[in-house]
């Protein structure tokens, strides 16, 4: 049987986004997409999702408040309807991973008509199968890793993909250097001064990162080359202008780790 009518919701907190996205969506003929609500506050989202239980939901990946992970947080027992999760980013590399392994879709920012137009045949062919609850329970499970970062002011909690790495250097000439965090939306988290590297490491406790030298360490997720001659690490765009130089002896582990014969 065809369908000839979805019902959208967009949560999303740029407004330019959700206005980019309905006008795409007001496009469609057939099936026609009818948007049931948009909103930049997760909280009011949450509520109207269970008011109005749409086939599709597009929903922002980061946002204050809440991000798209907690809203899916807040849904999960909910289990009376199912819904085609669909994160918006405008980062291709953050969650995407996550996103895959859990069975939800997304799109990229800015949401131009060819990708809409796959995302809503994805939807009819039932790529997807999985329950909602299931898909929620695994995105949590996998792609919602979340590390506590102590400053002097308090803690920071953050996922650990939205890290792309941690610098210890002195930003200020005369004051003692100390660990920082870099993340993906270009926060500089100051550490308290007594974190040492090792220990740093051992809390991550991630093998995602890797210590480069004895001033850095790298989230691999990031990472696009690695330079041997000039043995200078390479991340990703839009984060290739952070370029890393690698320690002999650590350019001697990742070689073992991860330059094997094919």
């Amino acid at each position: 049987m065809a369908i000839h009518e979805i019902n959208v919701a967009i949560i999303d907190n740029e407004p330019n986004a959700i206005k980019k996205l309905r006008e795409e969506i007001e496009t469609f003929r057939e099936p026609r997409l009818n948007v049931l609500f948009t909103t930049c506050d997760p909280l009011i989202g949450i509520k109207k999702i269970k008011e109005m239980k749409p086939d599709i939901l597009f929903l922002d990946i980061q946002m204050p408040v809440k991000n798209g992970i907690e809203v899916l947080r807040d849904l999960r027992d909910d289990t009376d309807f199912d819904c085609h999760v669909v994160f918006q980013t405008s980062y291709e590399k953050y969650t995407i991973n996550a996103l895959r392994e859990a069975a939800f879709d997304f799109i990229m920012k800015p949401v131009g008509r060819c990708e809409l137009s796959n995302m809503i045949n994805r939807f009819l062919s039932l790529k997807y199968k999985s329950s909602f609850r299931d898909k929620i329970n695994r995105i949590i499970e996998n792609g919602n890793q979340r590390i506590s970062l102590p400053t002097a002011d308090g803690v920071f909690f953050f996922q650990k993909d939205e890290i792309i790495a941690f610098e210890y250097i002195a930003y200020d000439e005369g004051v003692k250097p100390y660990w920082s965090a870099i993340s993906y939306d270009n926060r500089k988290i100051t550490l308290r001064r007594n974190i040492k590297g090792q220990s740093l490491m051992e809390h991550l406790d991630s093998p995602d990162f890797f210590m480069i030298n004895s001033g850095t360490i790298i989230n691999l997720n990031y990472l696009s080359f690695v330079d041997y001659k000039r043995r200078e690490c390479i991340m990703v765009q839009p984060f290739d202008k952070f370029k890393y130089q690698i320690a002999r002896n650590k350019l001697a582990l990742f070689k073992d780790k991860y330059d094997s014969q094919i």
